[in-house]
C-alpha cells in the first residue's frame, strides 16, 4: 500500500506512471575476509571495508573502495585498519572517509597479519614483513601474537568442525543458492561470509543461527522509505536499514530489541522519534540515544498498514481498524469502523478514513463520530487503498480505479 502512495504522488506530479521492482544486492554483501580483535569485527568485501561491533550489533564505520578488498585486519594498537585492495596495501582510520596508500605488492596475498610493530603478507607461500608505513623489511618473523585474516586466520571449507554446515550454501528467496565463502571461528561461534548475503553467525554447539548481518540496502522487497534530515531509512521484508552519510547501518532484530523478524510496512518521524509500522505492531526509535522500543501502551499486536502524523497524533491504520496515540507514549484510542483501514487523510477540517469498505469521514474535534462519504454514482463504495490531496481536491485509489 505504501508503494501505491508513492506511485500516486508521481502520477499527480508528472502525469506518467512507471512500474518497477526494487531489488538490491550490495557489493558489501560479498565477503572476502573476516577477523575479530576485541569488539572490532573487520570484514573485507567487494564493496570495501566494514567495521562492526559484535557487542552492540552495530556497524561502526564503512569504507567504500573502487576495487574489492580481499583482506582487511585491525591494528591491535590503534583504531586503524590495514587492507589489501587490488595489488596495493592501504591503511584506513575509521573516522576518515578516505584511506592512504602504503605499498604496491609483488603478488596477490592469501593472508594479511599485524602485530605491535609489523605487517605480514603471505604471497606464494612466503611471508613478507612490512613496517606499518609500508616499507618492506624482509621475510619471516611472524610470532604467535599476530592477528591474521585470510587463509591463516580462517577455517578451511573441508575442516571437520564445520561438517554440520554441509552443503556450504544458503537458499535465498530472492537470490537462489548463495555460496558460503569464508569461515572464521570466534570461540564457540562461527562467522560465515557469503557470496551475496553478508554474514551469518552460528553457534558451534547447536549450529543455530545467532545473528545475521546484511550490508547496504536490505536484500529483498523495500516497502517504505523515510527521509529524516541527512539520514534515510529503508524498511521491508528483511527489517530496517539506515543510511547515515556514507554508512549503511542494518539493524538485526536483536539490535531492535524485539523477538520477531519484522516486516516494515511504513515509516514516519518527528524531531524526537522515528516510528515503524510492522506486521506485529509499532516500533519506536528514540534519536537521542539511538534505541529501539517495541511500543505497546496496551496497543494490540496488529498488522500495521500505514502510519500518518496528523494534528499531533500518530494514526495507525491496520487490519483491526484504526487507532491513534499522542506521542511519545500516550495511551491509544480507537475509532470503531468494523473493517480494516488503509490510510488516514486530513483536509479542510475533516478526517477521511480509507478502508476496505469505502471512505468514511469525521470532524476534526470528533474523530470517532464517523459517517460514510457517499457518492451517488457509487464510486466510493469500493475498497479504497490510499489517497492524497492536491489543491482543493482529494484523490482516492480504489478497487475500481482513481476517483
Amino acid at each position: 500500500m505504501k508503494r501505491i502512495k508513492t506511485i500516486l504522488a508521481a502520477l499527480l506530479l508528472v502525469g506518467e506512471l512507471f512500474a518497477f521492482k526494487v531489488f538490491n544486492v550490495s557489493t558489501f554483501n560479498y565477503v572476502n575476509s573476516i577477523v575479530r580483535h576485541g569488539d572490532r569485527l573487520c570484514v573485507g568485501t567487494d564493496g570495501g571495508v566494514v567495521l562492526y561491533s559484535p557487542s552492540s550489533r552495530r556497524v561502526r564505520a564503512t569504507l567504500v573502495t573502487e576495487r574489492p578488498v580481499v583482506l582487511a585486519v585491525p591494528d591491535p594498537l590503534s583504531p586503524d585498519i590495514f587492507f589489501v585492495e587490488g595489488m596495493s596495501l592501504r591503511r584506513w582510520a575509521p573516522n576518515f572517509r578516505n584511506s592512504s596508500w602504503l605499498a604496491d605488492l609483488p603478488g596477490m596475498p592469501t593472508s594479511l597479519g599485524v602485530d605491535r610493530d609489523h605487517l605480514y603478507l603471505e604471497i606464494g607461500g612466503t611471508i613478507y614483513r612490512y613496517s606499518k608505513i609500508g616499507v618492506r623489511e624482509g621475510s619471516g618473523g611472524a610470532g604467535d601474537d599476530v592477528v591474521w585474516c585470510g587463509k591463516r586466520g580462517s577455517i578451511s571449507a573441508d575442516d571437520p568442525i564445520i561438517a554440520p554446515l554441509m552443503p556450504h550454501f544458503i537458499d535465498s528467496r530472492t537470490m537462489g543458492t548463495v555460496d558460503m565463502k569464508v569461515f572464521y571461528r570466534d570461540m564457540d561461534r562461527l562467522w560465515v561470509g557469503t557470496e551475496g548475503l553478508g554474514l551469518y553467525l552460528y553457534s558451534i554447539n547447536t549450529w543455530q543461527v545467532r545473528d545475521s548481518l546484511h550490508f547496504g540496502l536490505i536484500t529483498g522487497d523495500v516497502w517504505a522509505i523515510y527521509r529524516d534530515g541527512p539520514d534515510v531509512w529503508f524498511g521491508g521484508s528483511r527489517g530496517i536499514t539506515r543510511k547515515r552519510k556514507d554508512q549503511w547501518i542494518p539493524y538485526s532484530r536483536e539490535g531492535m530489541m524485539i523477538s520477531f523478524d519484522p516486516l516494515i510496512t511504513d515509516i514516519v518521524g518527528d524531531s524526537s522519534f522515528i516510528w515503524f509500522g510492522t506486521n506485529r505492531g509499532l516500533l519506536r526509535f528514540r534519536k537521542k540515544d539511538d534505541t529501539f522500543w517495541a511500543f505497546s501502551a496496551s496497543l494490540p499486536s496488529v498488522y500495521v498498514r500505514s502510519l500518518d502524523e496528523i494534528m499531533d497524533r500518530l494514526w495507525i491504520s491496520c487490519d483491526e481498524g484504526l487507532f491513534y496515540i499522542v506521542p511519545p507514549a500516550g495511551p491509544y484510542s480507537r475509532v470503531i469502523l468494523g473493517t480494516a483501514v488503509n490510510q488516514v487523510l486530513f483536509h479542510s477540517g475533516l478526517f477521511y478514513y480509507l478502508t476496505e469498505k469505502g471512505v468514511y469521514r469525521a470532524a476534526e474535534k470528533k474523530p470517532s463520530s464517523v459517517t460514510p462519504l457517499e457518492d451517488p454514482r457509487g464510486w466510493l463504495d469500493f475498497r479504497t487503498f490510499c489517497g492524497t490531496s492536491y489543491g482543493n481536491r482529494l484523490f482516492f485509489v480504489t478497487e475500481a480505479g482513481l476517483v
